[in-house]
C-alpha cells in the first residue's frame, strides 16, 4: 500500500486495485447513458483509493461519475490483499470548501467517509 503526504499534512492512503471487467459492465447498467461501445465509456479501472490513511478497514474508489444533480457516483470497494467484488452508487458527500479566491470546491468523496475531505487530503 503506497502512502503520500498532501500540502496539508494529512496521508493519503493510495492502495491499488484493478476494477474486474464484470465490474465495468456493472457499473454501466447501474446508470445506462447513450454511449456506443462500453469502452466509450468513462470508467476508471486502475483505482487508487482516494480516502485519509486507514487502518485495516476497506478501501475506496471512485468508478465513474454520474451525470446530473445530486446523482452521486459509483465507487467500489476491497480489502487489503483482495480484489474490488462489487459497486454500487453511493451518494455525493455535501461538504463544500470556500476558496480565499471566493470560489468553492466541493468535497470528491461519498456521504459519510470516514476521514479527511478530499481538499483536506490535496486529491480534492
Amino acid at each position: 500500500m503506497r502512502s503520500t503526504t498532501s500540502e496539508t499534512g494529512l496521508p493519503l492512503c493510495g492502495a491499488t486495485a484493478r476494477l474486474p471487467e464484470r465490474l465495468a459492465l456493472a457499473a454501466l447498467r447501474l446508470a445506462p447513458e447513450p454511449y456506443g461501445e462500453p469502452e466509450d465509456a468513462r470508467l476508471e479501472r486502475d483505482l487508487w483509493c482516494t480516502r485519509e490513511a486507514h487502518g485495516a478497514d476497506e478501501h475506496h474508489a471512485l468508478v465513474r461519475e454520474l451525470d446530473g444533480v445530486r446523482t452521486g457516483a459509483v465507487w467500489t470497494r476491497w480489502r487489503d490483499g483482495g480484489r474490488p467484488r462489487t459497486v454500487t452508487v453511493l451518494p455525493d458527500c455535501p461538504a463544500v470548501m470556500t476558496r480565499t479566491d471566493g470560489g468553492s470546491e466541493a468535497c470528491a468523496e461519498f456521504l459519510g467517509h470516514p476521514g479527511g475531505h478530499s481538499w483536506e487530503l490535496g486529491g480534492g
